[in-house]
C-alpha cells in the first residue's frame, strides 16, 4: 500500500540531520575497537601491518572534509535563534520536535547497536550541544520552520508559482481494495470494486465510500493523501493517474502489483489549480505545512537567503577576513 508521509518540513528536518551525521556515528561506534593501543600517546583507531592511524589524523581528515560545514551549520543557527524571538507557540512546537526526535533516534540507534539517547547526545555534538540542551536544540528546529515560513509567506507568489509549474501539485484520495491477483479477481474482491463503483453511481461521496470500503490507513480520513506532487514517493502507475487527473475528477481503476501490496486504486483529485491550492491552504494547516516543506525542497537556495536576510538586522563580527569570506562564499553559492 501506499506509504504516507506527514510532510511537516521539521519532522523531515530531524530526520535529515540523523541521516547526516551517520558518518559520525560510525565512527563514534567503532572507535573503541582497539583498546588500549596508542602510538607516542595518540589513540590508534585501525591499525595495520605498516602503518597505524591515530584519532588525531582522523579528526584531521574529519575537519578538512567537513570543518566549514560545521562552521557554516554553527553560524546559521546562531543567526536562527538571535533573529527569531522565543514565544510560547514555539515552546510547544519544540516539544513537538522533541517527541520526533526521541521518536526517530530509537528507530535509527539500533542500527548502530547504541542507545537513543547515545545516539541523540552523538548528533547533538555534532551540532555544538550536549544530550542537556535537546529542548534547546529542539526550540532552535521551532525557530527554523518559522523563520522558513515567514520567508515563503513574504514572497509567496512567486516561489508557489514556479514550483507549481514544475512540480504539478495537487490534493488527491483513494480508495483501495486489496486483490491477489490484479488480473483475476476473486468473486469476493470482485463484489467490493462492484459496491464500490455502485455506491459512487448511486451518489454517495467518495469520502464515506472509502471510509467504508478502502484498505489503506488512509480510509479513516476519508481516502485523503493531502498533497502531492511529481516528486511524491508513490508507485508509478498511480503517480501517473494521479497527476493526469484535473478538479474533482475521478480516475478508472488502477492495476497495481508489488512486493508491497496488491490491489486496484480508484483516484480522486481535489485541488489542482493554483487559485484552489491556494484557498485550500488558508483553511488546512497540514495541507500548508506539506506545501511549504515541498517548496523549501524544490527551492534549495531559500535558507541562505533566508539567513542573509535575517543578518541585516544582526550585529556580527568575525574573527577574521577568510571567515568571513567563506561565509560570504557559502551564502551566496547556487547550492
Amino acid at each position: 500500500m501506499i506509504d504516507i508521509i506527514k510532510k511537516q518540513w521539521f519532522v523531515i528536518l530531524i530526520a535529515l540531520i540523523f541521516i547526516g551525521f551517520s558518518i559520525f556515528c560510525i565512527y563514534d561506534t567503532n572507535k573503541g575497537k582497539l583498546p588500549g593501543k596508542s602510538v607516542d600517546g595518540k589513540d590508534v583507531v585501525v591499525s595495520l601491518e605498516k602503518e597505524n592511524i591515530t584519532a588525531d589524523e582522523l579528526y584531521d581528515e574529519m575537519y578538512k572534509t567537513y570543518g566549514d560545514s560545521v562552521l557554516m551549520n554553527q553560524f546559521n543557527n546562531a543567526v536562527i535563534d538571535e533573529a527569531v524571538k522565543t514565544t510560547d507557540e514555539l515552546k510547544e512546537t519544540a516539544k513537538q520536535i522533541r517527541t520526533n526526535v526521541e521518536t526517530n533516534a530509537q528507530n535509527y540507534a539500533s542500527s548502530y547497536q547504541m542507545s537513543s539517547e547515545e545516539y541523540i547526545t552523538t548528533m547533538l555534538k555534532q551540532q555544538g550541544y550536549e544530550y542537556e540542551q535537546l529542548d534547546d536544540f529542539c526550540l532552535l528546529a521551532a525557530k527554523m520552520q518559522k523563520m522558513q515560513n515567514d520567508y515563503i509567506d513574504k514572497n509567496f507568489d512567486s516561489l508557489f508559482d514556479d514550483y507549481y509549474k514544475e512540480k504539478q501539485p495537487r490534493t488527491v484520495s483513494h480508495i483501495l481494495i486489496k486483490v491477489a491477483d490484479v488480473n483475476n479477481p476473486t468473486e469476493e474482491e470482485q463484489k467490493q470494486i462492484d459496491a464500490v463503483n455502485k455506491e459512487l453511481k448511486e451518489g454517495k461521496s467518495f469520502e464515506e465510500v472509502a471510509k467504508k470500503y478502502s484498505a489503506d490507513g488512509s480510509a479513516e480520513n476519508g481516502g485523503s493523501l493531502g498533497l502531492m506532487d511529481k516528486d511524491t514517493q508513490y508507485v508509478e502507475s498511480f503517480k501517473k493517474a494521479a497527476l493526469g487527473l484535473k478538479s474533482n475528477e475521478t480516475s478508472e481503476w488502477v492495476k497495481e502489483s508489488n512486493e508491497n501490496y496488491s490491489g486496484w486504486h480508484l483516484i480522486k483529485a481535489g485541488k489542482t489549480t493554483k487559485e484552489e491550492i491556494k484557498e485550500e491552504i488558508k483553511k488546512n494547516k497540514d495541507l500548508k505545512d506539506q506545501l511549504y516543506y515541498n517548496i523549501a525542497n524544490y527551492h534549495t537556495d531559500i535558507t541562505n537567503k533566508m539567513i542573509k536576510e535575517a543578518m541585516e538586522n544582526l550585529d556580527i563580527k568575525y574573527s577574521s577576513d577568510d571567515i568571513k569570506k567563506m561565509i560570504d562564499e557559502s551564502l551566496n553559492s547556487e547550492n
